[in-house]
């Protein structure tokens, strides 16, 4: 990012009362120009809000699929009192009531900022730590604008920024070499954290104890941060919340595929790359989002669990499959990784997800979904998918996957609840324990933490789920990291021991990001959590009475990371790569699990022992 002038710290903040007003306005000076919020009161404590505040240059005209400008300094004061437009996306009307601001647009690389205090001044001597957002919703939705940072910079006194980052086509179309490169969103991100490292000590925030954190695709980007020596100096923890560095959905595939099938809907020449992009950037946004779906997802209905939109290796950030990099202990991302404190964790009814995929095979397998899942389901559509990535091993794995996920003698509910654990555990569970070995198995570096969520949320942000899922849902434990009172809708009940658990999460997650150790550096009367080791793989559960464990699910862990692995040896003469449906989209697989799984699996006993 361009430097430009820099502020005396002695004159950063200038505050005025608005006459005839209770609320407060908040003048802050930053490298770019003076902002003004407002101080908001939650239940007696204050807030000071900055909502919509610029971090780099509208991606618009020629700089759509390009990295992220610096914004633009201004004169006036700049007014940060109201949230911007989501970035293009389909917006989900299930979540409209979170959504203060229902427009999207291209212009939508700003942050919010939000720090507690009922102090006037917002003085640069504070250092509170900070603790900076990166949403979710599969790299094609979400927004900053629905996460309220003030309850969880209330509950622990730390600074919370919340980010939007561009999304979909706009924020990831790759032709994979110089023409458009992607990671536009990943770039956003970048220079949203690079904003807050040049500026934030102006409202009090100290920028040596940066925290990111994020959940599924914001989990997903949090873990290729730690990855990213760019952000060296200016992160020093991260929470990945139901997305890991190993996950398969980490790192995209057939970038070029989605963008040439964008372009021939778009009636754009795909004589080569350079003329695709040259004739994307002139159709309009809302023109090129309606494509969108199409071209990334519309391969086959049923294989959904490729992630073909998102961050993709370019040869300029990331250079390598993440799980190469960290198997390259020398390497300068591997450090980086290693002297980061990590905590990861998962909800343990994440499969939940699957349900709306498999409500197509109910016909043709005498099935209701609402009372479970046969065995015969699992056997036959979801094991050999699960094995498809894995080609020339396809039918041992497959057949131990319909071993070690079959249920004998139990209802449908038991069998669907082990049949949807096959997708939790591709591309969460396992992935997120892998992270963690390989982030805490030498003893110098940074701590790390795991986490398992299982209370199930009287009030389900993710709506119609079947009667047999047990527990956290995907995004289940979002409402207890930022406050019940801001996720749940009005009107709606607040059990006690609900708000007990979510001011423990809040406090285990502000505690790790001013300290490293979710526990506090005082006296703490919640329990204690464990730090991670190969060995002793502690973790944290999650739910209305909180306590410590030790190896979660480690027959599942054991299937993927050792029996899977032993079936592929010795390997085959000549075993094919992987199977990966080209644009005809004639692969009938549900899951088809990536070659990034695949390599998971081989290396972790490299990187582990």
């Amino acid at each position: 990012m361009l430097f430009v002038q820099k502020i005396i710290p002695c004159l950063a903040v200038l505050i005025h009362i608005i006459s005839g007003g209770e609320q407060e306005s908040i003048h802050v000076r930053t490298n770019y120009g003076t902002i003004q919020g407002y101080r908001k009161f939650y239940n007696g404590s204050s807030v000071n809000q900055f909502i919509g505040v610029p971090y780099a240059a509208p991606p618009v005209g020629d700089l759509r699929f390009r990295k992220p400008k610096p914004p633009q300094l201004w004169d006036e004061v700049y007014q940060a009192d109201s949230f911007p437009p989501s970035c293009m996306q389909d917006l989900l009307q299930n979540d409209a009531w979170l959504i203060p601001n229902q427009n999207i647009s291209e212009d939508c690389l700003y942050l919010s900022i939000y720090v507690p205090g009922n102090n006037i001044s917002l003085s640069n001597k504070s250092q509170k730590s900070v603790m900076v957002w990166i949403h979710g919703g599969g790299f094609t939705a979400g927004q900053s604008s629905t996460f309220d940072g003030s309850y969880l910079a209330l509950q622990g006194d730390v600074i919370v920024v919340t980010i939007n980052y561009r999304l979909g086509l706009f924020g990831f179309l790759s032709t994979e070499d110089e023409h458009a490169r992607g990671n536009y969103g990943l770039w956003d991100q970048i220079a949203a954290i690079e904003w807050v490292h040049e500026n934030i000590d102006n409202f009090g925030g100290n920028k040596s104890s940066v925290c990111i954190f994020g959940e599924s695709a914001g989990g997903y980007s949090v873990g290729l941060h730690t990855v990213l020596t760019q952000n060296r100096g200016r992160i020093h923890r991260a929470i990945s919340e139901s997305g890991a560095v190993y996950s398969p959905r980490a790192v995209a595939q057939q970038s070029v595929v989605v963008a040439g099938r964008a372009a021939r809907s778009l009636n754009c020449s795909t004589s080569s790359n350079k003329v695709i992009i040259n004739c994307l950037k002139t159709i309009s946004a809302s023109a090129l989002l309606k494509v969108q779906g199409d071209a990334a997802f519309g391969f086959q209905e049923n294989e959904t669990f490729i992630n073909r939109l998102g961050p993709v290796i370019d040869n300029e950030l990331i250079l390598q499959n993440p799980v190469d990099i960290l198997r390259n202990k020398s390497s300068p991302s591997y450090e980086f990784f290693k002297e980061l404190d990590i905590m990861a964790g998962t909800n343990n009814a994440e499969g939940g997800l699957m349900y709306w995929r498999m409500m197509k095979y109910q016909q043709p397998y005498s099935f209701n979904i609402s009372e479970g899942i046969p065995q015969k389901a699992l056997c036959d559509i979801v094991a050999p998918a699960a094995a498809s990535g894995f080609s020339a091993y396809r039918d041992q794995i497959s057949k131990a996957v319909c071993d070690q996920y079959s249920v004998s003698d139990v209802s449908l509910a038991d069998q669907a609840r082990s049949t949807v654990n096959v997708y939790a555990d591709i591309q969460f569970i396992i992935p997120t324990v892998q992270t963690l070995d390989a982030h805490s198995e030498q003893t110098h570096g940074g701590r790390s933490y795991q986490y398992i969520f299982t209370h199930e949320p009287s009030f389900t942000w993710i709506q119609d789920r079947p009667p047999w899922l047990r527990g956290a849902n995907h995004a289940g434990e979002l409402p207890f990291v930022f406050g019940l009172d801001h996720f749940y809708p009005p009107g709606r009940d607040k059990p006690e021991e609900e708000r007990k658990l979510s001011d423990t999460v809040m406090t285990y997650w502000t505690n790790f990001a001013k300290t490293g150790d979710p526990n506090g550096a005082g006296n703490s009367s919640l329990p204690e959590w464990q730090e991670f080791n190969p060995e002793s793989r502690a973790y944290m559960n999650l739910s209305l009475t909180p306590g410590p464990g030790r190896h979660l699910y480690a027959e599942r862990v054991v299937f993927w990371t050792e029996t899977v692995p032993e079936i592929m040896q010795p390997p085959l003469a000549n075993p094919s790569t992987t199977n990966i449906p080209g644009d005809d989209g004639n692969n009938g697989s549900i899951l088809n699990i990536s070659f990034t799984l695949l390599l998971s699996v081989l290396s972790f006993k490299f990187l582990v022992h």
